[in-house]
Order: structure tokens, then C-alpha cells, then sequence
């Protein structure tokens, strides 16, 4: 069933040279859609046998039908440029890169190490069941994975990421080991790990504005590395409140309100909220898997494994005339409070004085990425064996 947290999982997800390889992606029985954020689907690839070998399966990243429809060439340069940065990015933290080509009528696919899931999904599972925080021990393996993608990214790539949120960190197995993904939208860092947005104002912070730091919602000319850290700051948050930076009252109404009016449970499997930043709607999808031939979806380009599962068709208006949405933009840049009825074991501590740390309104008050590994690493045995 779609509960608030599902419905609030698509929140502001979105607000250069040739890189193709002599790389092949091979035919495919089945492509199966993975999820989509705006303007771009990810599928699994199932790869076929070679000489005898199971080989692994990728995640393919592509434009939608509907931005090719538009012929918008911004989601295609992000995925050709993301492709660029992660062929120089060789780093246990952060998803390979396998390869990119690109079709016959320009439109570039890139691909991925697959993982299990995203750390999004997973908690969007422990909010629909009502299973509490993520487990101490899993926040403390995430949160050293990701500082050490982010440690690496910042000073020796030399690069923001600038779109930190659980749904852009991948999870394999019970996590066994977490991936920071999505770099689309990365800004270089200077030699003073900063971006002058004056001196250079072709570049622009895009992120995600409910995950973003008080110094891009202030538009501040300077900004630096500690930009990522306010929002590995707010992952940090969604671990405990299972629900986006700044929605807890938008979670709590949707709740209300779905307890009111929805006498069928079938109708509310089919709903699925897609916010924009001014306005709220109801996208119907079928709830169906949907799946293609890898050859269908390069070769085919307007009618491949999107399908129905377009985020933008079929968009209905929803009635929430009665909720504000001031509080939500007022909250922007700033730090959210925690749930008042919940009760965190001293497991938790740590996590919860980090989450305070990073999320510090000024940047130079909040740690850089290597202070943060470096420091969890000392607890990281104690919490290791920390109960579920």
C-alpha cells in the first residue's frame, strides 16, 4: 500500500564531450525498470552468459521517452557527463562505471554496477511497516562507506557532489558495503576545496532543495565542500526519521487524510504522490513490472520499457487545499527537527550527535568527511555488535 512515505519518496528528486567506449551492452531478455527520477529511467540489465560464465547484472541509466519526445538535451548531457566523471572515479565507495554508448539517434545509455537497492527504498519499507529507525549498526556502516566516498571525492577527485540523499546511496546486501551513486550534477572544487560562483558563473549548484545547505538557499557567491556535508547530515536524519528532510507534518497529513477519505485499499496501491515545488499531484501508475529486449530499448527509442511508468503522464490534481506548504519552503536550509515519540537507545548517540554536527548552519562548524570516518572508526567495533 502506498503510504506517506512512498508518496513523499519523489519530492523535489530533480529541481560536453562525447564518452563512448568501445564497450557493447548485450541483448537482453528482460529489462526491467529499477525506478526513475526526472527526466531519466534506471533498468536492470540482465546480461547473458559468456563462454560458460554467469556474469553480473548492471543498472542502465538512459533519458525518458518523454524528454526525447521533448528533445531536451540537459538529462543527456548529464548522464554523458556523469559517465565522464565516473570513468576517473575508482573507489570502493562509489558505483562503477562499466561503460556508455551511444544509439543511432543520439541518445547515450550508461552502465552501472548493480547493487541491491538504495538506502531510500529501504527506509521507505521501514516507514510503510512501521519497523522504527534504521539500526545503529547499518546507520554506522552507511555513514562510514559514504564519508569515505566523500573524503575521496572531495579531496582527491576534487569534486561536490551536490545531490546527497538517501535515494542517491546504494546498499548491497545486509549492507555489506554502501555506494555513493548519481553524479550527474558535480561541481569541481578548487585547490581551497571551494566553488566561487562569481568567478565562474557558468556553474550551478542543481541538487535537491529539500536535502540542499542554507548556503545555496541563501545564494551565497562562495561555498565549499562542507555543502555535501550538510546533506550527508540530512541522510543522516532520514535514518531516524524515515521520512525526508522537513515532510514530518506533510507525512502526518497525508496520513490523516488517507485514514478519512480512502475506503479502498486497491485504490490507494495505485496512487503514488509526485510533488513539484508548487503544487502536489497524483500520478496512477498500474503497480506492474515492465519489462523489454536491451535492443528495444537503444534501438527503439520511443517505445521502450518506460512505457506507462512515465512520471509525468497521466498526472491527476489531488485535493490538500487545506495544508500549507509555506513551512516546508520556510524550512529549507535549515535543520529539522527529530520525532517527538520515539525512543533511540544509547546505540544511537553518536548517530544522532553527528546528525547535530553536520547539519550546523555555518560550514566551517561542521566536519569535513575525513574527521567524520576517521572518529566513527574508533566506535565502529562497540556498535558493530549493537542488537537490531
Amino acid at each position: 500500500m502506498d503510504t506517506p512515505r512512498r508518496k513523499l519518496r519523489n519530492l523535489h528528486m530533480e529541481n560536453v564531450q562525447n564518452n563512448s567506449t568501445p564497450i557493447q551492452i548485450p541483448p537482453s531478455p528482460m529489462l526491467k525498470t529499477l525506478g526513475f527520477g526526472t527526466g531519466v529511467s534506471v533498468y536492470r540489465l540482465d546480461r547473458s552468459p559468456r563462454h560458460g560464465h554467469i556474469r553480473s547484472p548492471w543498472a542502465v541509466k538512459r533519458i525518458t521517452q518523454r524528454t526525447r519526445a521533448k528533445k531536451d538535451t540537459l538529462f543527456n548531457d548529464r548522464i554523458v557527463r556523469e559517465a565522464a566523471i565516473l570513468r576517473k572515479l575508482n573507489h570502493p565507495n562509489i558505483v562503477g562505471f562499466r561503460g556508455v554508448i551511444k544509439s543511432a539517434d543520439g541518445v547515450d545509455t550508461l552502465a552501472l554496477e548493480m547493487c541491491s537497492t538504495a538506502l531510500g527504498s529501504i527506509l521507505e519499507e521501514r516507514h510503510d511497516e512501521d519497523l522504527g529507525p534504521l539500526p545503529a549498526k547499518h546507520t554506522f556502516k552507511m555513514i562510514m562507506d559514504i564519508a569515505h566516498a566523500l573524503d575521496f571525492l572531495h579531496t582527491e577527485a576534487r569534486l561536490l557532489h551536490g545531490d546527497l540523499k538517501s535515494f542517491n546511496v546504494l546498499v548491497k546486501g545486509e549492507f555489506e558495503i554502501c555506494k555513493l551513486c548519481d553524479f550527474g550534477v558535480t561541481l569541481p572544487l578548487d585547490e581551497n576545496g571551494e566553488i566561487n560562483f562569481h568567478k565562474h558563473p557558468h556553474l550551478q549548484y542543481v541538487g535537491t532543495t529539500l536535502w540542499s545547505p542554507p548556503e545555496i538557499i541563501d545564494e551565497v557567491e562562495i561555498i565549499d565542500s562542507k555543502a555535501d556535508i550538510f546533506s550527508f547530515g540530512l541522510i543522516i536524519y532520514e535514518t531516524l526519521a524515515l521520512v525526508p528532510p522537513h515532510t514530518l507534518e506533510l507525512d502526518a497529513a497525508f496520513s490523516s487524510k488517507a485514514n478519512d477519505t480512502d475506503s479502498s485499499q486497491e485504490q490507494l496501491q495505485r496512487r503514488q504522490l509526485n510533488y513539484s515545488e508548487d503544487k502536489c499531484s497524483v500520478l496512477l501508475t498500474t503497480g506492474t513490472d515492465t519489462s523489454t529486449t536491451i535492443d528495444d530499448c537503444l534501438e527503439n527509442p520511443d517505445d521502450d520499457a518506460e512505457g506507462d511508468n512515465d512520471e509525468e503522464d497521466n498526472i491527476k490534481e489531488n485535493d490538500m487545499s487545506d495544508y500549507s506548504w509555506a513551512h516546508i519552503e520556510q524550512a529549507y536550509g535549515t535543520r529539522p527537527p527529530l520525532p517527538v515519540a520515539f525512543q533511540l537507545s544509547d546505540d544511537y548517540n553518536c548517530i544522532v550527535e553527528l546528525f547535530y554536527l553536520c547539519t550546523n548552519a555555518h560550514s566551517e562548524d561542521r566536519p569535513a568527511a575525513r574527521t567524520i570516518w576517521q572518529c566513527f572508526e574508533n566506535n565502529a567495533a562497540n556498535v558493530g555488535n549493537a542488537s537490531d
